[in-house]
C-alpha cells in the first residue's frame, strides 16, 4: 500500500509512522525540513528503515509547498494520512487558519486530483473529540456551534467539515479519527510532547488545584499514544470501509472523572489533594480575566473537561474486527505523571541521544543497546538517572542501564509500606523479569540499594561494584523530612552550589559543577522529587537502613572506589575487607570526574559478552 502522510515528524504522526513502517507499506512522508525527519528517524531507531521517503514541503503553501515533480509523485497514493498541524491550543486565528484550514483545501484538491486518476482508497483525517462533526450532518454549516471556540479548535474542526463537504461527493471514503487527550505510551508512560494532561499534573505540583473544575461529573477522556497509532494503522490496513468516525476514547463510566484524576495526581506528586470544587464557568472567567496567564494555565485547556459522552460504537467495532483495544491502562498512570512531571523540570534532554528510555518492572531506564552482560546503575539522593550519562557514553560499547529509582527520575514512587524496602524490591523485580546475571554498581544511596539487592539475590548478581556507598547513619540534621522538604523548596542554585563545595562533595568550582547544580534545582521543583529526597534522607539517619552483612559477602564479586576527600562519610571498619580504591574526590565525584569512573570501571568489570 502507497501512504502519503503529513505530520510525520510530529507526536502523533511519527508514532503512525513507525507502526506504518513495522508493516512495510511504502510511505512518503511531508515534512518542513529533512534534518528534523532524520531526528525522528534517529529517536525511534528507525534509521535504517527501507521504503519511506521524505518530501520537503509546507502544509500551509498551495500545493502543499511541494515541487512539481514531487506533487505529481504523491499523486500515486492509494491513502492519505492527515495528521499533521500543531499541538498548541494558543494559536492566533490566522496562525491557526494556516495551520488547518489550508491544508485541509489543498488536501482536499489532491484527493480529488488521485481520485480521478487511480481512485483513492482512503482518507484518514486525525482530528479531536471536540468536533461537532459526524456522517449525519456532515454537509450543515455548523458554525454557529464553534462561534465562542478559541482559534485553534475552531479552525480544526472547520477544516474537518472541509474535508468532509469536499469528500462525500467524490465517494472517497473518509474516517475521521478523533483522538482524545493523548497521554504517554500504555506500558512505558513515555510522553515525548509536553501538552494536554501536563497541564493538569504542572497544576498539581504546583499546588494550583485545590479545588477540582467542574467537580465529579466532569472526565478529561484520554488515549495512549501507541493505541493511536496501532487503531490508524488498522485503518489503513482494514479493506472496503465506509466513511465512518471514530472517538478514540472510553466510555465515560470507565473513565475516571476529573476529581478522581486529581487526586491521583495528587498522590503520585506527594502534592496536596483538593478540598472542593469550583464551577467550571467561574473557572473559566477568572482564567480570561488574566489569572490564567499569570499562573500558566492556559483557559482554552478547560475546554478539555467535559461532561458529555461520546459514540464509540464505531471504534469498538474496528477493534473487534482488528483483535485490539485501545483503552487506558489505570497501572500505567503513575508512570504517565511521572515522565510529564520530569519532563516539565528538565524540558531538554538532547544529552540523552543514543540512550533508550524503557519500563522495566517498576522502574524507567536509559539503555545503550550493546550486547552483554547488562550494567545497572543506581544514582544516589539528589540525582537521577541522566546524571550518568556522561560515564555511560564512555562505556560506549557496554550493556549500560542507568535506572531511575522510585520517586526519582520518570520512575513513578513505590507505595511499598517500607521505603527502603520498596527500593530493594523494585531493583529485585527488575532484575528478576530480566533473568539473567547482571553486574550491579552504585552511587551513595544508591550503592546502599545495590548492596542490599545482592545480599536477597547474589547468585544474579555477577559484581556489585560500589561508588562512594553510604554505609552508615547520616547526619541526624535529615532526620525530620518536612523540614529538609522545605528548604529543599528554597534553596538558590548559588546557596546549593556553595553547600556542595564547603560539604567537599564537588572540589573544584567547575563546569561540572554548575550542569550538577543547574540539575538539582530543575529537579526539586517538582514537589515528588523534593518529598522522596527528604524521605530518603531522613531514613539514612536510621540505623536501622544499615543493616547489612558484609562479612558473608563474596570478596571477589565486590568492589569500593572511593574518594578519600569525602567530609560527611566514611568506610566502616567492617567493610575494610573490600577491595577498595581511593581517588582525590569528594562525595560527588562520579558526577565531577565521570572520566576517572569510566576508565576504573573498564579495569575491573567482569564482562561476559554474548
Amino acid at each position: 500500500m502507497k501512504i502519503f502522510l503529513t505530520g510525520g515528524t510530529g507526536y502523533i504522526g511519527s508514532h503512525i509512522l513507525a507502526e506504518l513502517i513495522s508493516k512495510h507499506h511504502d510511505i512518503i512522508v511531508l515534512v518542513r525540513s529533512l534534518d528534523r525527519f532524520q531526528h525522528t528517524l534517529g529517536r525511534l531507531h528507525l534509521l535504517e528503515a527501507q521504503h519511506v521517503t521524505a518530501v520537503i514541503g509546507d502544509l500551509s503553501k498551495p500545493k502543499l509547498g511541494l515541487s512539481a515533480n514531487d506533487y505529481k509523485r504523491i499523486q500515486n497514493s492509494d491513502i492519505i494520512v492527515h495528521a499533521g498541524g500543531p499541538m498548541n491550543i494558543e494559536l492566533s486565528q490566522t496562525e491557526a487558519e494556516q495551520a488547518f484550514l489550508n491544508p485541509a483545501i489543498e488536501l482536499a484538491e489532491l484527493s480529488e486530483k488521485i481520485h480521478m486518476k487511480k481512485g483513492l482508497k482512503q482518507f484518514i483525517h486525525v482530528v479531536g473529540y471536540m468536533s461537532p462533526y459526524n456522517e449525519q450532518n456532515a454537509i450543515h454549516n455548523l458554525d454557529a456551534v464553534l462561534e465562542k471556540a478559541p482559534p485553534y479548535e475552531k479552525m480544526k474542526f472547520q477544516a474537518d467539515s472541509y474535508i468532509r463537504k469536499a469528500l462525500k461527493p467524490l465517494g472517497i471514503p473518509l474516517s475521521t479519527v478523533n483522538p482524545s487527550t493523548v497521554i504517554g505510551h500504555s506500558y512505558s508512560g513515555i510522553t515525548e510532547q509536553i501538552g494536554g494532561l501536563s497541564i493538569l499534573v504542572d497544576a498539581v505540583r504546583r499546588n494550583l488545584m485545590p479545588l477540582v473544575p467542574g467537580g465529579k461529573d466532569y472526565w478529561l477522556p484520554m488515549v495512549h499514544i501507541d493505541h493511536v497509532a496501532s487503531f490508524i494503522v488498522n485503518l489503513v490496513q482494514t479493506k472496503e470501509l465506509a466513511s465512518n468516525t471514530y472517538f478514540l476514547l472510553d466510555p465515560k463510566q470507565d473513565s475516571p472523572s476529573i476529581r478522581s484524576l486529581i487526586r491521583q495526581n495528587a498522590i503520585e506528586m506527594r502534592a496536596a489533594p483538593p478540598f472542593g470544587t469550583i464551577p467550571l464557568a467561574l473557572l473559566k472567567s477568572l482564567l480570561r480575566l488574566g489569572i490564567g496567564k499569570r499562573l500558566g494555565i492556559p483557559k482554552e485547556s478547560m475546554n478539555f473537561l467535559v461532561k458529555s459522552e461520546f459514540p464509540v460504537t464505531s471504534k469498538f467495532e474496528l477493534e473487534r474486527k482488528n483483535g485490539v483495544r485501545t483503552s487506558v491502562v489505570p497501572t500505567t498512570l503513575p508512570y504517565v505523571i511521572a515522565d510529564l512531571d520530569f519532563r516539565l523540570s528538565h524540558p531538554s534532554s538532547e544529552h540523552r541521544e543514543g540512550f533508550v528510555q524503557r519500563r522495566r518492572s517498576k522502574l524507567i531506564s536509559l539503555e545503550k543497546e550493546n550486547h552483554g552482560t547488562p550494567v545497572i546503575f543506581l544514582h544516589g539522593t539528589f540525582s537521577g538517572a541522566d546524571c550518568f550519562v556522561p560515564i555511560a557514553k564512555q562505556l560506549n560499547d557496554v550493556n549500560t542501564w542507568l535506572v531511575d529509582l522510585p520517586g526519582f527520575g520518570h520512575s513513578p514512587r513505590h507505595h511499598h509500606p517500607s521505603l527502603m524496602d520498596g527500593y530493594v524490591e523494585a531493583v529485585i523485580e527488575m532484575i528478576h523479569e530480566l533473568n539473567r546475571p547482571v553486574i550491579l554498581i552504585g552511587h551513595s544511596f544508591g550503592g546502599l540499594i545495590a548492596a542490599k539487592v545482592m545480599e536477597r539475590i547474589e547468585q544474579q548478581i555477577r559484581q556489585l561494584l560500589l561508588l562512594q556507598p553510604v554505609l552508615h547513619p547520616i547526619h541526624a540534621k535529615y532526620k525530620y523530612a518536612g523540614v529538609t522538604r522545605s528548604i529543599m523548596k528554597l534553596i538558590s542554585r548559588s546557596a546549593f552550589r556553595k553547600t556542595l563545595l564547603k560539604a567537599n562533595d564537588f572540589i573544584a568550582d567547575s563546569e561540572r559543577l554548575d550542569h550538577y547544580s543547574n540539575y538539582v534545582i530543575h529537579d526539586l521543583q517538582s514537589t515528588r522529587i523534593r518529598s522522596t529526597n527528604a524521605m530518603v534522607m531522613s531514613a539514612l539517619t536510621q540505623v536501622q537502613s544499615f543493616q547489612l552483612k558484609p562479612e558473608l559477602w563474596n570478596a571477589q564479586k565486590v568492589r569500593i572506589h572511593w574518594g578519600d576527600r569525602d567530609a560527611a562519610h566514611h568506610i566502616p571498619e567492617r567493610f575494610k575487607h573490600i577491595d577498595t580504591t581511593f581517588i582525590p574526590y569528594g562525595h560527588q565525584y562520579p558526577l565531577e570526574a565521570p572520566h576517572q569512573v569510566a576508565e576504573w570501571l573498564r579495569q575491573v568489570l567482569d564482562l561476559e559478552l554474548s
